[in-house]
Formats: C-alpha cells, sequence, structure tokens
C-alpha cells in the first residue's frame, strides 16, 4: 500500500494519538475548541472547525516526521507535490469527513460499544507472539493502547457500523438480507463437501515413484486402522497450515481448488478417502471427506440451517456491498452537508515560501539528468507571452487542489472523502499509508498499520481487526 494523501500516512497517525486525543481532548474530531484567536477554518452544518485546531495538526505531524525546520518541511512538500494551501485543504476536509461521521451516526443511532473495542482488540493482539510484542509495536509508533484505541480502532468500528446502519436502512440488510442471499444461493451451496488432507512432498533425492509408494502405504496403513487419519495427518502432512487443524482445508465452494484435488473430492461421499494418492503441482494429497452439506427439503429457511462458514462468508459479501454503497452514500450526504471553508489566513506557521526548494528540486533533477535547470526569468517572459504564471509569491500550483475523484477508500475507507495527490507520492515516514475509518493495525515490530497487514474489510463483524490468514492451504490455487 503506498502513501496517497497527507492525513492517511503513518506518521500523520501517530499524530492522531498525541495531538488529536491529549491535546484537543475530543477524539479524532476535535473541532470544539477555540483556536488562536477564535479563528475558524470550516464549519459543517454549523458546527466549527478551528484554524488553530488544523494549524496543531500540522505541528504536529511536522515534529512526529522531523520536518520542524522550514528547510525539511519545504522539501518535504515540493518533493510530495503539496503547497500549504493543499496541505490545509486535506486536513481540514479529514475534519469535514469526522465531523460528518458524528452527526450521520447520531441520525442512524449508531454507537460504539465497549464490548466491540474489547473484542477488536482482542483480535488485533491475536496478530502478534505475545502481548509485550504488540506493547513493542504501539511504542514504537508513538502510540498507547488508549491512543491506539481512539484514534485508529474507535474511528474505524464507527465508519464500519455506520455503512451497516445505512444498508440496512436504504437497501435492507441484517439477517434478514443474508437469508435471502443463502436462499438464492442454495444451488451453490447443496452437496458442498467439506474435506482434510494429508499433503506428502519429496524428501531429499526421493523419486516421484518412490513418494508416491510411500503415500499409498500411508492410505494403506489408515485404512487397515494401523494409524488414525487424524494422528497420520499430525505425523506425515507437509501442510503445516492444515494440518495444525486436523488436515481440513474446509468447504470447496467456499475455496479454489486445484483442479486434481476438485476432482478427487467430487468423486467422495461423506467419510470416504482417497483409495490412491492424488498427484497436484504441490506433491501427492490424501484426501478424506469429513462432511457433505445437503438443502433441507422446503429450502433454506433459517441461516441456523447453515454451516457457520457459509454464514460468514455471506457476511463477508454484504460487508463489502454495503461498503461500496457507504462510499456513494458518503459522497452524496457530503454534497449535500453545508460546508463552508474559510479563506486561508496569513501568517499560519506552515505556510511558508516554497519556490526556494521548487526551484532547488528542479535544479537538482536537471543535474541529474545533465541539463541545465530552467531560467526562471525565460520562463516567465515565456508566461507573458500566453501562458499564466504563477501569481506573485504563490507557490506553483498553490491553489491547486488534489484531483477530484480520488476517495479516500480506495485504500480500504468504505467512504472515499479525502481527495489524494497524484499517484507517484512517496511517504514521509515508514511508507505505509493509514485511512481514517481504515486503520491498519501496528504491524509486529513495525510502526502501526505498516504495510502488509491489514485491517479487516470495512464492515466486517464489529470491524475486529482480522488476523493473518493461517498458514497456505497447499491444494489452493496458487
Amino acid at each position: 500500500m503506498k502513501f496517497t494523501s497527507f492525513v492517511k500516512s503513518s506518521a500523520l497517525k501517530r499524530v492522531g494519538a498525541v495531538s488529536l486525543t491529549l491535546a484537543l481532548g475530543a477524539g479524532l474530531v476535535g473541532c470544539g475548541g477555540n483556536g488562536a484567536g477564535g479563528a475558524v477554518a470550516a464549519t459543517v452544518n454549523g458546527q466549527n472547525i478551528m484554524e488553530q485546531t488544523v494549524t496543531d495538526y500540522v505541528a504536529q505531524f511536522r515534529a512526529d516526521s522531523g520536518l520542524e525546520s522550514d528547510e525539511a518541511w519545504g522539501e518535504w512538500m515540493v518533493a510530495n507535490n503539496y503547497t500549504p494551501e493543499t496541505v490545509r485543504e486535506e486536513v481540514i476536509e479529514y475534519y469535514v469527513k469526522q465531523d460528518l461521521y458524528d452527526q450521520a451516526a447520531a441520525e442512524y443511532n449508531v454507537a460504539v460499544e465497549q464490548a466491540d473495542i474489547d473484542e477488536a482488540m482482542e483480535q488485533t493482539k491475536a496478530m502478534f507472539e505475545s502481548e509485550e510484542a504488540f506493547k513493542e509495536a504501539l511504542e514504537a509508533s508513538g502510540m498507547t493502547e488508549e491512543t491506539y484505541i481512539e484514534t485508529n480502532l474507535r474511528p474505524r468500528l464507527m465508519e464500519s457500523k455506520l455503512a451497516e446502519a445505512v444498508a440496512n436502512a436504504e437497501n435492507g440488510g441484517g439477517d434478514e438480507a443474508l437469508l435471502a442471499q443463502a436462499q438464492s444461493a442454495s444451488d451453490q451451496f447443496n452437496g458442498a463437501k467439506r474435506t482434510s488432507h494429508i499433503l506428502l512432498t519429496a524428501e531429499g533425492d526421493e523419486t516421484d515413484e518412490a513418494l508416491q509408494a510411500r503415500a499409498q502405504a500411508l492410505i494403506d496403513q489408515i485404512n487397515a486402522g494401523t494409524i488414525s487419519f487424524e494422528d497420520a495427518v499430525s505425523q506425515n502432512s507437509q501442510d503445516s497450515g492444515s494440518a495444525a487443524k486436523g488436515g481440513d482445508v474446509g468447504w470447496n465452494v467456499l475455496n479454489n481448488f486445484v483442479t486434481e484435488y476438485t476432482d478427487a473430492v467430487a468423486g467422495l461421499n461423506k467419510g470416504d478417502m482417497t483409495a490412491s494418492p492424488v498427484k497436484s503441482e504441490f506433491g501427492y494429497h490424501i484426501i478424506k471427506c469429513t462432511d457433505v452439506f445437503e438443502v433441507p427439503e422446503g429450502g433454506i429457511t433459517s441461516l441456523d440451517q447453515l454451516p457457520t462458514e457459509f454464514v460468514d462468508a455471506l457476511r463477508n459479501m454484504q460487508s463489502a456491498a454495503a461498503g461500496q454503497n457507504f462510499t456513494t452514500w458518503y459522497q452524496e450526504y457530503r454534497e449535500n452537508a453545508e460546508v463552508t471553508v474559510n479563506p486561508m489566513p496569513e501568517g499560519l506557521p506552515y505556510a511558508i515560501d516554497i519556490a526556494p526548494y521548487q526551484k532547488a528540486a528542479e535544479e537538482k533533477a536537471a543535474a541529474a539528468e545533465g541539463e541545465p535547470a530552467a531560467d526562471p526569468t525565460a520562463q516567465g517572459a515565456q508566461a507573458a507571452e500566453g501562458d499564466q504564471a504563477p501569481a506573485e509569491g504563490d507557490a506553483a500550483g498553490a491553489d491547486q487542489a488534489p484531483a477530484e475523484g480520488d476517495a479516500a477508500g480506495a485504500e480500504g475507507d468504505a467512504a472515499g472523502a479525502d481527495q489524494a495527490p497524484a499517484e507517484g507520492d512517496q511517504a514521509p515516514a515508514e511508507g505505509d499509508a493509514a485511512g481514517a475509518g481504515a486503520d491498519q493495525a501496528p504491524a509486529e515490530g513495525d510502526a502501526a498499520g505498516a504495510e502488509g497487514d491489514q485491517a479487516p474489510a470495512e464492515g466486517d463483524a464489529a470491524g475486529a481487526d482480522q488476523a493473518p490468514a493461517e498458514g497456505g492451504q497447499a491444494p489452493e490455487q496458487q
């Protein structure tokens, strides 16, 4: 996941832990206090976002990212295609989004309960080897458990619950919708088979013939009762992921197994085991059918009639659809809101002149290409003949907002509001991106939200973090 937005960087996520929660004392919204001089940056349906709130946000970002000097700050903005104006725009839009979420939550009677947080925290910690490893990851990212909850977990849970509430209110949702989905998929579910397997692969210079013979010998031992299938799994299977679960690889309709495996399963009934080993690109499989689902006579009338895994799959599908619908809903909700952004006042500490840093960057790029840097005077003359030059004192592109349509939800947010600059922006810190409402759980040993440890898709049950998948299932298509 690459850096795409000022308010989504991992460093800025750590800012939330310090500035927004502790200094402002108002969670992620932080719009209620008085800024210096009482200046108002924007209003959202009559609610103020103070200029000081925006300034503090940027100041803490600079401190957290080692950009406190004007030189470092100017170079960073130029390198990431920002100006002070676009930085302010993105931070304001971030707060606008949080205000609108809070207002919508009140309208839809949505709240994040302590039980939701406890469940999500439990699943987040399960992603780490130990409680200590989790605490070390938080410390490395400049957060405590409390600030992680307030700046990452709670906002994501709120967005997830709000997305679910919107889906239920506008399109129908909940268990009734799941049941309708199950009924429409009854033909697909009918006859589904759950299997376990033992995977054997060549050891050393073992030939394919010898490996096949070893697999057949193990089948013969299981059939003779010399060893149980479960013991054969634990002692022999080289698919560590499924071996930890007694060889279970789940239901065929919920997985994408390789052709050889799928064909072999088709000929098995409940309790059957393949009479001979099944060869695939992974090695030789000994497959046992452990369950078969048959749709009851009269059809599916209750979710209780379905295996838990089927219901979970349906919920995931519902969550994905809810996320897409929520993006559209938020865009309309944002358009219908009364949002006023006031002009940028003079004298803001982060509003430095970036022209010298733009010139230095151009000279550096030109030197790297072996060409002289462009003459600003000549450029001005050309502009006078037809092209419009930037207004005096303005940084090039200073008033240029990020490209429209770059929804923040593209990286995992259910709602797309934060606009992102052009692709190719480099992260100021670890390179991790973390969107408000879709923040990633801290990766073990890395800063919170390290690339690769993704938080669950928006709308997953209670928004709880999903632990990394257990071991690769060998029969699945790679």
